[in-house]
This record gives C-alpha cells, sequence and structure tokens, in this order.
C-alpha cells in the first residue's frame, strides 16, 4: 500500500497524517509481508489556489498511490484533485471546511459533532486528534512531565494559579520533575518557574528538539499538562501515563450560561470519563490513577479504514 500525504507543512496537521499512515503501513505489513507498503510527504506549501485546485502531482517522482491523506484546510483541494486524478480514496484528518461527502472518509474528533448528533456515513470520530505517539512498557518509568502551554482563545492565562498548583504537586512528589513551555507562554513564566519551585528542571521550547516531547513522554511516570493544551493532553493519554489538568480560568469566567468551545467539550469529555484528573480532584487524595485504557487512534483508525476499504489491499 502507497500512501499520499499532502501537506502544509504544519507540525500538527503532519502528526496526524503521519500517525495515521505510520499505523497503515504497519498493520498492511503484517498482513501482506510481501508487499511494499510506505507513505510519501506531498507538500503544496506555496501553491495557490488555482494551483491546488487542478493539482495532478505531475511534478512527483513517486509510485501510484493507494490513498491519499490529508490534515489542514489548505491542502483540502489538492488532495481531492491528486486523489481524483489517482483514482484512489482521499481521506480528511479534520472536519474539513469543504462539503464533508467530497471525502471518502472524514476523520475527525468526537468533539467536533454537535452535541447529540450522529455522524454520518463518511464519519470515523476519535478521541481527539489522531498523534504519533505510542506506549513505551519496556522504558523505565523515571520522571514526571509538565508540559505548560500560555494565553489561548478558550483560556486566561494567570501566572500565578499555574504556579500555585506547581508548587502543591511539587510538594507531594519524590520523583525529579521536569517542565517545558509552548512557543505561547509568556517569558518571563520560566524565572517564575526557578524562583517558586526550583526542584523543577525546566527545559524551555527554545531549548528542545522537535522529538523532545515524544522522548520524554516515553519515559514519564506521570504527566502535567495546562488546561488551555488539548493536543498535548491527547497526546499524553496515547503515552499510558496517568494525566493531570493544570486548571485555567475559561475565557468569559466560569458563567454557565456561556456557551462551550468545542475543544473545552472535549476535554470536558475526558475528565467525565475519568480519562484524566483535574488539579482539583488530585488534590483530594494526591495520586493520578494509571488509566484504564490508552489511547490508540492511530491505531483504531487504521483497523476501521482497512476493514472499511479492502480494496486498499488488493
Amino acid at each position: 500500500m502507497i500512501i499520499y500525504i499532502v501537506s502544509d507543512g504544519k507540525p500538527g496537521h503532519l502528526a496526524q497524517t503521519r500517525g495515521l499512515a505510520k499505523a497503515l503501513v504497519a498493520k498492511a505489513a503484517r498482513l501482506q509481508p510481501d508487499r511494499e507498503h510506505t507513505f510519501h510527504e506531498v507538500s503544496i506549501v506555496g501553491k495557490a489556489w488555482l494551483a491546488k485546485l487542478f493539482y495532478t502531482g505531475s511534478d512527483l517522482a513517486l509510485p501510484k498511490p493507494d490513498l491519499v491523506l490529508c490534515a489542514g484546510h489548505a491542502t483540502h483541494l489538492a488532495a481531492l484533485s491528486l486523489a481524483r486524478h489517482m483514482h484512489c480514496p482521499c481521506m480528511v484528518c479534520m472536519k474539513p471546511s469543504l462539503p464533508l461527502g467530497m471525502f471518502d472518509l472524514c476523520i475527525m474528533p468526537r468533539h467536533d459533532l454537535a452535541e447529540g448528533a450522529r455522524p454520518a456515513d463518511n464519519v470515523f470520530t476519535t478521541n481527539g486528534a489522531i498523534n504519533c505517539i505510542s506506549p513505551h512498557p519496556e522504558l523505565e518509568k523515571k520522571e514526571k512531565l509538565i508540559l505548560i502551554g500560555g494565553p489561548s482563545k478558550e483560556y486566561d492565562w494567570d501566572a500565578e494559579t499555574v504556579l500555585t498548583q506547581l508548587a502543591n504537586i511539587t510538594r507531594h512528589s519524590s520523583s525529579p520533575m521536569v517542565l517545558t513551555t509552548s512557543r505561547r507562554t509568556p517569558k518571563d513564566f520560566v524565572q517564575d518557574v526557578l524562583s517558586t519551585c526550583p526542584s523543577i528542571r525546566v527545559e524551555p521550547v527554545e531549548t528542545t528538539g522537535p522529538t523532545w516531547v515524544a522522548d520524554h513522554l516515553a519515559v514519564a511516570r506521570e504527566v502535567w499538562v495546562t488546561q488551555d493544551s488539548v493536543s498535548m493532553v491527547y497526546e499524553a493519554l496515547s503515552s499510558g501515563a496517568p494525566v493531570g489538568i493544570i486548571e485555567m480560568t475559561p475565557k468569559g469566567g466560569r458563567d454557565p450560561r456561556r456557551k462551550i468551545s468545542r475543544v473545552a467539550r472535549g476535554l470536558n469529555m475526558l475528565i467525565s470519563d475519568m480519562s484524566v484528573r483535574t488539579f482539583t480532584e488530585w488534590a483530594r487524595t494526591h495520586e493520578l490513577p494509571v488509566p484504564d485504557i490508552v489511547l490508540n487512534e492511530a491505531g483504531r483508525t487504521a483497523d476501521y479504514i482497512l476493514e472499511r476499504f479492502p480494496k486498499l489491499l488488493s
């Protein structure tokens, strides 16, 4: 099976399509070990709207694909055009901006569905966005990992509130703790952490490489994530580690009449499912229970695709 990933170059979108492509290739290789199974990334960065609309891949020196994957609104037109030209299915890893029926399959987080709505026949729902993280039970779990976000469209940033929670967590921890920031984190927050919680080792995002988070998730005893960093929550759950939520205040406060965003709704689902624990819940026992089920949305989606589209392996 040959897969094309139509890419806009954005790391978050590539994490989704790469995660799914890797799972599909791995499963296909087990089912058909005598065939070639691989994926190729096809960049459409810099292409004009009209060029995407009529994109045929004539600039590619690659074997003909069996499947085209995409994520990111800017990739939709090129992916559909390429798949039509190559006579193969086109699947999108998000809720698309184009009509759902234009794609053979739309793989989207369950919180993107309207509340109470049933998914269409060509929609497969996942718990959060697909990612490339997988558990590594063979590795020693030696540290607690803290992933810090920052000001966002959904949540207000209050450094003092975050620091108070971090200080409480460190007081009840005997394991080494390492913290990293994101590009949204205010620059002075690193010094605030070093002053308030000197036992925490801080590695700002500017000093980390592209695999830093994945490498540290692989050896994390538990993971704490600020409430705004929902994609990091799902990555942490995919690692198999217990996950705690450092709480932040939703924009507009906690007014029950305030409309809840789809991102916040997704996190609330995880809290209701007891897949994660908020700081408030953790403070009652000072424990994060090991999750009963480790998220493997890439693998689960790959199983569904190969069952529903058997011609991919014919």
